[in-house]
């Protein structure tokens, strides 16, 4: 078995990576970037944006179906969550977004 590669990780030892910047700078396109180098040296790779990962999230906890959820994004590496900035949560999706790491 060999050793992970270090791409797969977002940040150093493995800490979130978070791109900030204006409408139209390229932040998208770098995130996909990352994640395609990384899907290409054999990492799990999940691109997915934030406001279908809450509604998701909420949908799970609705089916009780939460913590696998939960789980099957647990097991990407790097897990690339797009547009948190243009999202508007209800308390519900704030409280599963945030409150279970």
């Amino acid at each position: 078995m060999s050793a992970p590669d270090p791409r797969c990780h977002a940040g150093q030892d493995g800490l979130p990576l978070c791109l900030i910047g204006e409408s139209g700078t390229g932040k998208s396109h770098l995130l996909i970037a990352l994640g395609t180098e990384a899907a290409m040296a054999g990492c799990r790779v999940k691109y997915v944006l934030a406001t279908k990962l809450v509604n998701e999230l909420v949908e799970a906890a609705d089916e009780e179906q939460l913590t696998k959820t939960i789980a099957r994004y647990g097991r990407v590496e790097p897990l690339s969550i797009d547009e948190l900035g243009y999202m508007e949560l209800d308390r519900r999706g704030a409280e599963n977004s945030s409150s279970r790491s």
